[in-house]
């Protein structure tokens, strides 16, 4: 299959202006939630070790695929955060509520990550009313003065919120080659390097190649090997034309047995949906501008052919000429 390669959006001016006027407008965050969803097991033996170690790994997750709702800043709004929540069950039979937030921008307003992260934390308390563990996967870099958990004193009353916290960019890319089993691994390492390639795109498109050809010599499933194609041509976030065609060749040379892939997000099945929709109108169009040019030469034809049936020429010459049928041009006397 041919895949839709994403054309790179950053933060500019420009990209304010067309998301305003309808254009296409990447959502990192969606490729992260999919991809967490699908291997959620294996993200945990990434970034979360020593959970990864308690889970019983025979019982499947339950994902509760909601919205968590918090204030915002601004008075009378609320914020809807796509972090991942679920229901894991662990060995010694009990069920732990774990949240992943994935953190692919910076400060919201100028409020500090560790700030936002407590928020969270109350809102699921609040919901939940449960006891739970929450990990925060960062793609930015991490700031110099930056605090990885919130603490706050008023007189005697003290508020504490630890949490684990993992940089995609400080993670071992050794260790992530050595998970040869571990599809998220691939993905991750992806990301790492696009972090390290920054805005040069010559070395994004090449990060990327490389690891589709590792990815090609992987003993993944077909539905495995899809999303992670998924995820990396996603990520990438080419720009120039002509590196966007030499990824698609790329991809289509490496993984033509490849198959579209089954989304189980809601989230993604909505984007897509609506990009479905958006083909539809578009091949529609397509098609209508062709049957209007096939209709447009028609009528050209029985045009031409009046013409000549006014100046008493024969049929047969007639529908020679104009490629029209006796039948059609005798028609047109009338």
């Amino acid at each position: 299959m041919r895949y839709n390669i994403r054309m790179r959006t950053t933060s500019t001016k420009k990209d304010k202006r067309d998301k305003k006027r309808g254009k296409k407008y990447e959502r990192p965050d969606l490729l992260w939630k999919e991809l967490l969803e699908s291997f959620l097991y294996a993200a945990l033996e990434i970034f979360y070790p020593s959970l990864y170690q308690a889970i019983d790994r025979e019982k499947p997750p339950v994902l509760l695929n909601k919205e968590l709702i918090i204030p915002t800043l601004g008075k009378g709004k609320e914020q809807k955060i796509l972090d991942l929540l679920t229901d894991i069950p662990l060995k010694d039979g009990n069920t732990l509520r774990v949240l992943l937030h994935v953190e692919v921008q910076g400060p919201i307003r100028g409020e500090p990550f560790h700030v936002r992260m407590f928020r969270y934390a109350c809102a699921i308390i609040f919901s939940c009313k449960r006891p739970f563990t929450a990990l925060a996967i960062r793609t930015t870099p991490r700031g110099k003065s930056e605090k990885l958990f919130y603490e706050t004193q008023c007189f005697e009353t003290r508020h504490t919120f630890i949490y684990p916290t993992v940089f995609i960019d400080e993670l071992d890319e050794e260790q992530l080659l050595k998970m040869e089993k571990n599809p998220v691994a691939l993905a991750v390492l992806c990301a790492a390097r696009m972090i390290k390639a920054g805005k040069s795109e010559p070395k994004r498109f090449e990060y990327s190649r490389e690891l589709l050809r590792l990815l090609k010599t992987r003993n993944f499933s077909l539905d495995a090997r899809t999303r992670i194609v998924q995820f990396i041509e996603g990520i990438t976030r080419l720009s120039m034309e002509k590196r966007v065609e030499q990824l698609k060749k790329e991809i289509d040379s490496l993984f033509r047995e490849v198959e579209p892939m089954a989304v189980h997000t809601p989230i993604l099945k909505e984007v897509l949906g609506r990009k479905a929709c958006k083909w539809a109108r578009n091949e529609g169009r397509a098609e209508g501008k062709a049957e209007g040019k096939a209709e447009g030469k028609a009528e050209g034809n029985r045009e031409t052919a009046r013409r000549m049936l006014a100046r008493k020429m024969e049929i047969d010459v007639i529908a020679d000429l104009t490629g029209l049928s006796e039948d059609e041009v005798r028609a047109l006397e009338d």
